[in-house]
């Protein structure tokens, strides 16, 4: 369920909530009126016919909001802002990719709605998948490179401002269109507010509104960002029709995500030493009758993760990897039967070992599938080809294919 509220001007008692639902609770409004009084002060001459901006709003949740002037005084100027506040469960957020136009869109406000107002259900079904067709159109335009620069800057965690003379919802469903998935429910846009107060990732401003806070770059900057990895192989994947690449790329892990990976492997890192050290000690060896033979060196073992560190893959990850290293395996004549199984991507890396040429002497961690979960298996394969970087914490196993594609080099068929 989706709750809802009213808020705007009502004559001479001056900004109140003038209509609600029974589940918007009292506790709800002083921080609900602080979502709406952020929104700025008006400048003088600039209107807002309609604009969608989103924030969290306390554990749990996310507040799409949608602004618009309520009519005009006798001069023609605009009258009183309204704010119609939607206070969606961030369950439900994060599960329509967090896209808080798309939300929007599915509920017109009724700006003359008083009093009681009626619990909103989600019925409609999830945002169409992003194709390359459509990432194509978005790119279509004069100001790509901005949209593009822009995107790579707001994964590098800068923030974005863009000046006009009125709302912009069209540039911001784009820039949001070019962003994984797990960063846009990180992340909050306003297509419109009166002035740049810090709290949004992307927002449009009125001209001369977009003072220097620290942190943001403007859109001439974004234009001339530095190209990044992720900029790249997005406008690449979408120029060659590439939708796997793509479909990758938009489920790329966000920064947040990331840095919750290294310092959960840093923790368990901190945890392991003190742990073995209050294990009780072996006791003494017997000594042998006689000395030892000399044994060979410890041959060297790869990095690998704990097992128990490895979440299992999801279906859809499954998927992506079965597909990559089958086009992987097809480009080098090796012939992977189908599936996309923890056994069938265990024997499609087994069968890819095999077919690649002799590692180093002294890289052989033993049989793959013995190592336990398929990351721990294709990470042992990188390390055997001598891949560097084969244990960076965050890897996916799609980049883990890519890394090897790298090293490899081309099929010479």
């Amino acid at each position: 369920m989706i709750e809802q509220a009213i808020y705007g001007g009502h004559g001479a008692g001056g900004y109140q909530f003038l209509a609600r639902s029974p589940g918007f609770l009292d506790t709800w409004l002083p921080a609900a009126e602080r979502l709406c009084t952020g929104f700025g002060e008006r400048p003088a001459g600039v209107a807002c016919p309609g604009c969608v901006f989103a924030q969290p709003f306390g554990p749990g949740r996310v507040a799409v909001v949608q602004a618009a002037d309520q009519g005009g005084d006798d001069a023609g100027r605009p009258g009183a802002l309204g704010f119609r506040l939607l206070v969606v469960p961030a369950a439900l957020y994060d599960g329509l990719g967090g896209d808080p136009f798309y939300i929007a869109d599915q509920f017109p406000p009724d700006w003359r709605a008083r009093g009681e107002l009626a619990a909103l259900e989600w019925t409609a079904e999830a945002p169409p998948a992003r194709t390359v067709e459509a990432l194509r159109k978005v790119l279509d335009a004069p100001h790509s490179a901005i949209l593009l620069g822009g995107a790579q800057a707001l994964l590098d965690g800068t923030r974005l401002v863009f000046e006009r003379p009125a709302p912009d919802a069209g540039l911001l469903r784009d820039l949001w269109a070019l962003l994984p998935t797990n960063s846009r429910r990180e992340m909050w846009p306003a297509s419109f507010a009166f002035a740049n107060a810090g709290q949004f990732h992307a927002v449009v401003v009125p001209r001369d509104a977009g003072r220097e806070v620290p942190g943001y770059i403007d859109e001439r900057q974004a234009g001339d960002y530095p190209e990044g990895n992720y900029e790249w192989r997005l406008q690449s994947a979408v120029e060659h029709g590439d939708q796997r690449e793509m479909d990758a790329l938009l489920a790329r892990r966000s920064r947040r995500q990331m840095i919750r990976l290294a310092l959960g492997l840093l923790l368990v890192m901190a945890v392991i030493p003190p742990v073995v050290m209050l294990l009780p000690a072996s006791p003494p060896a017997v000594p042998p009758a006689a000395p030892p033979a000399a044994t060979p060196a410890a041959a060297e073992k790869p990095n690998l993760p704990d097992a128990d560190l490895c979440p299992p893959l999801t279906d859809h990850e499954r998927k992506q990897l079965a597909e990559r290293l089958r086009r992987f395996a097809g480009e080098r004549g090796i012939d992977l039967p189908a599936g996309t199984t923890d056994a069938a991507l265990t024997r499609d890396i087994d069968a890819v070992d095999r077919a690649l040429p002799a590692p180093e002497p002294g890289r052989d961690p033993g049989p793959l599938r013995d190592l336990g979960p398929v990351q721990r298996q294709l990470r042992a394969l990188l390390w055997k080809q001598g891949v560097a970087g084969y244990d960076a914490a965050g890897l996916n196993t799609v980049e883990m294919v890519e890394k090897l594609e790298d090293k490899v080099g081309p099929s010479r068929r």
